[in-house]
């Protein structure tokens, strides 16, 4: 392979994969009796410092999107579009695959 076929393939990986519009991991997740999961990531996302990007799907299947933070014993989700905050036990939280990969805390 020649160095101009090389770099057309690096380029041509940079732009597909900057194109690319993935999900950030969830790191936490919480089961609850008037929702189905709620997942945490690790990821700002849209959320002002120290807020990071939560997901909370309800029974129905329906994912909304919000941002979470650690409140003593507790995690804050704020959520757009008219949800109440929630307030969620840390110790209801289970850490994922990844958050055991990655070690990390929930704080």
């Amino acid at each position: 392979m020649n160095t101009s076929t090389s770099i057309a393939a690096l380029c041509a990986a940079c732009v597909f994969g900057a194109g690319c519009d993935s999900q950030p991991a969830v790191a936490y997740v919480a089961h609850g009796a008037d929702f189905s999961v709620l997942g945490l990531t690790e990821e700002a996302a849209g959320c002002e410092p120290p807020a990071r990007l939560g997901y909370l799907t309800g029974w129905d299947g329906k994912t909304v999107r919000g941002c979470w933070v650690r409140d003593r014993a507790e995690i804050r989700l704020r959520f757009d579009g008219g949800l109440d905050d929630r307030r969620i036990p840390v110790g209801d939280f289970h850490r994922t695959e990844i958050a055991q990969y990655r070690r990390s805390a929930l704080d």
